[in-house]
């Protein structure tokens, strides 16, 4: 698994290559089982059902903050 930190742009896993695909910034680490994502395309969101609060282990990284 891939160290995610606050500032990268993530995306669901396995949805990479997909032209319609949830697009989030990482805000914080909330815990070990939870990080905060602020979703950019919220209706693409809304259609994944996706909340604010995800496991990391469902999150793929798309570019690094730093």
């Amino acid at each position: 698994m891939t160290i995610i930190e606050p500032g990268d742009l993530v995306t669901l896993k396995g949805l990479k290559n997909s032209k319609e695909k949830p697009l989030g910034i990482l805000k914080r680490k909330w815990s070990h089982h939870n990080y905060e994502i602020i979703w950019l395309n919220e209706k693409i969101s809304l259609r994944f059902a996706l909340n604010s609060y995800i496991d990391p282990s469902k999150l793929e990284v798309i570019s690094r903050a730093s």
